[in-house]
């Protein structure tokens, strides 16, 4: 049995798109209503940014397996002033399946789509969207970086005129590639976060006034016709993608030095480019300085292929997110030749098998063919760009292998991949693994960059923190219960792989309970129980064996007493089984003294730097005690580092009410002691992770603490933290200052290394 309650997210952005659309046909052809159609959006939808993938199907007269070679669909707009605000645009039908992208104006974009077969029109389609930019949220920002005597050109096979002509070679056809680029990441984001049911939503681009060169016919325009508005409607000076350009402080040898190419598996400096990319855009200036805690996508203009290393030079694929600084995603041009300039071009590009030129790099392998360097390095820089925006490895972009798939977000067949040596496949029969992981989605929609006029902000903490995973007790000590929760809700619980049917994304739960015999009797407790969460705020837990943390309690009972201590405490995943070794100890608040009279604690220093190093619990006679390792493998004394320590005091008569620790499943991140008179102290690092309480039970109070610290190596770090409490009202026996499991002695390790003396500290 499990309980739930419910947490709600706006229906419209769940809602599936429901296509009503004025259609008409030519009278001497008969066509059933639904033969031409849009699938994928709604007629008088306000969507929010510029570039958007339309999908549909249409009659079509072919039965082969590729394009037609007599049917196509043509894209016509007007904006609000009925003028043509974009030229007519033409998409390729595969067994009567389309898709297009368009390029909206702001306010009203009146759209006719109309079908083609042999020159003639056989269908026709009329559909109005509301473009409403959200100038007000943060946008991605486009840069490139060029060293301080570029050329001013990238790598360009021969097939695109290498040395002839700098068409697909030059600084500024480098510019409309990646402008062209990024609206292509923009809309495929928007189509994909709308099959997941989180809405049509996207990141912005930054934009400026200026020369639009998304389609061939706007940058042709002004050899034709002068530049302002004028009744035809197509100036080519409009707002569009801006593209900054940033000069570096290093020469074009230094971006181009092999120890710096990440790819160089010998190179001293391989993520070197990041941080000369980080420090142009500082020195640029506005928009990118810390305080604007920009977004950024950058493209290394002076990368190559060196044929004589048979090396990527001056590349590099690397992305850091800085909540409170640069977020920059970077990647080299080295492949961008095979990009479109324009919208007119992305068909043809997705599309061409030319094979590659021995002057170019074959990144990773997979570049055989001109389409595929297009699909790895356009896919391959958004994967960088998730990163500046907080993601992490996960599944589809944010993993490997999802190349080939990257042009099914944009045409209905796909072109033979040399690499894979497989042919073409229709896009509606088979898996695009070249989409955002569902996590990575939920994590974006919680920023500013994607928010949208529905969406209920989430608060800081609903942002921050991890799914909860509680596990309750019964007063015998059983497991009675595992309780998960999140302020945002949770959008998904499995177990061992399969997901339960609640909650979904569509009808997220703030909090859910399971019984543990409940759970038993459907998977058994023979075997391991996986348990897998995502949070509506994209954050996610995963627990290898659910029957192992909840043993998070334990008991001892004190020698010749009737008398029972409790344990409980905060662990990384699956600290029994790992590998590590571990410095196992426990420290009382009071201290008994050779003489038989006993020392309080005073205070607790807790140190805290990158993780939880340990404390030091100190006593009224000068005394301390680690909470932690007592001494180095080389005999020394061990003492923590933590640059954010702090001491808490402790008064007479005052009690330590609970403890706070924040938590991953392979970090334990820092901790926060509370007092009963309101004070507390210690550093939580609490943006790492979730935050675990422990408190004494009823009637009990805290009378020491317990752990784990990794020992010998790595920084000796805690991966486990716990408190011992006792019974309130009873007077604690003097055996229990005696109890082995209640001491830091040599904490399990053995006394090879230990100092002289040691005993006498226990």
């Amino acid at each position: 049995m499990c309980k739930r309650a419910r947490t709600t997210v706006p229906s419209e952005e769940l809602q599936p798109a429901k296509t009503k659309l004025k259609m008409t046909a030519p009278t001497d052809y008969h066509m059933e209503e639904d033969e031409f159609h849009l699938d994928n959006i709604s007629d008088g939808e306000e969507v929010h940014q510029r570039c958007v993938l339309l999908s549909g199907q249409c009659p079509s007269s072919e039965k082969q397996d590729g394009y037609s070679e007599t049917d196509y669909i043509m894209v016509n707009i007007k904006d609000l002033f009925g003028c043509v605000s974009f030229p007519p645009q033409s998409w390729p039908v595969a067994r009567g399946c389309f898709k297009a992208l368009v390029l909206l104006t702001n306010g009203v974009n009146k759209i006719t789509m109309t079908c083609h077969r042999d020159s003639k029109v056989i269908g026709q389609l009329e559909l109005q969207l509301q473009y409403m930019p959200l100038t007000q949220l943060p946008p991605l920002h486009l840069a490139i970086m060029v060293g301080n005597d570029s050329p001013l050109v990238i790598d360009c096979p021969h097939s695109k005129q290498r040395g002839i002509s700098s068409t697909h070679a030059d600084l500024d056809a480098a510019i409309a590639k990646f402008r062209m680029t990024a609206y292509m990441w923009q809309a495929m984001t928007a189509e994909d976060f709308r099959q997941k049911g989180l809405g049509r939503r996207s990141f912005r681009l930054e934009e400026e006034w200026a020369l639009d060169t998304v389609s061939r016919k706007l940058i042709n325009q002004p050899h034709n016709g002068g530049s302002l508005y004028n009744e035809s409607g197509l100036s080519p000076m409009r707002s569009t993608a801006k593209v900054h350009v940033t000069r570096s402080d290093k020469t074009v040898a230094e971006l181009r030095d092999t120890e710096v190419a990440q790819q160089n598996e010998c190179g001293s400096q391989r993520e070197g480019l990041h941080q000369f990319f980080s420090d142009a855009l500082r020195e640029y200036g506005m928009p990118f300085q810390s305080s604007c805690r920009p977004v950024v996508a950058g493209l290394i203009l002076d990368s190559t292929y060196s044929t004589e290393n048979d090396l990527i030079l001056g590349h590099a694929a690397l992305g850091s997110h800085d909540p409170n600084g640069l977020s920059l995603g970077i990647f080299g041009s080295h492949l961008s030749f095979s990009w479109p300039r324009f919208l007119e071009e992305v068909p043809a590009c997705l599309l061409d098998t030319t094979p590659r030129d021995d002057s170019i790099g074959n990144d990773n392998g997979e570049c055989e063919t001109a389409w595929e360097a297009c699909a790895v390095s356009q896919g391959a820089f958004l994967h960088e760009v998730g990163h500046a925006f907080g993601a992490d490895h996960t599944t589809g972009i944010m993993a490997r292998g999802y190349s080939p798939d990257w042009t099914k977000n944009f045409l209905p067949l796909t072109a033979h991949c040399a690499h894979r040596k497989s042919p073409g496949v229709f896009v509606e029969d088979v898996e695009n693994k070249a989409r955002w992981d569902t996590g990575d989605a939920l994590l974006f929609r919680s920023q500013p960059h994607f928010r949208q006029p529905q969406d209920k902000p989430l608060s800081a903490e609903a942002r921050r923190p991890l799914p909860s995973v509680q596990i309750q007790e019964n007063d015998d000590g059983t497991t009675a219960k595992v309780v998960i929760g999140h302020a945002a809700g949770i959008a998904r619980v499995a177990f061992n792989g399969v997901e339960e049917t609640q909650p979904t994304m569509k009808e997220p739960i703030e909090h859910i309970e399971y019984s543990m015999s409940d759970l038993k009797t459907r998977f058994g407790k023979d075997s391991d129980l996986s348990l897998h969460i995502l949070a509506m705020n994209g954050k996610e837990r995963n627990i290898r064996n659910l029957w192992k943390r909840s043993n998070g309690l334990m008991r001892l009972r004190i020698p010749g007493s009737s008398i029972v201590l409790e344990k409980r405490s905060a662990a990384v995943e699956d600290i029994g089984d790992s590998e590590n070794k571990h410095w196992e100890w426990a420290v009382l608040l009071n201290r008994r003294k050779k003489d038989g009279s006993f020392s309080r604690a005073v205070a607790i220093d807790i140190r805290v730097g990158m993780l939880l190093d340990g404390a030091v619990v100190h006593f009224d006679d000068d005394k301390s005690a680690n909470c932690g390792p007592r001494w180095r493998l080389n005999g020394e004394p061990h003492r923590f580092g933590g640059g954010a320590s702090e001491e808490i005091h402790i008064p007479p008569d005052i009690e330590i009410r609970k403890v706070d620790i924040c938590r991953t499943d392979n970090r334990i991140w820092g901790m926060r002691i509370y007092l009963s008179d309101g004070s507390d102290g210690g550093e939580l690092n609490e943006q790492a992770g979730e935050i675990v309480t422990l408190q004494p039970p009823s009637g009990h109070k805290i009378i020491g603490f317990y752990g784990r610290n990794k020992w010998p190596y790595s920084f000796s770090e805690v991966d486990e933290f716990g408190i011992v409490t006792a019974p309130r009202d009873v007077e604690i026996p003097v055996a229990v200052y005696e109890m082995a499991e209640l001491k830091n002695g040599d904490g399990g390790v053995g006394r090879g290394t230990a100092p002289p003396g040691w005993e006498d500290e226990c």
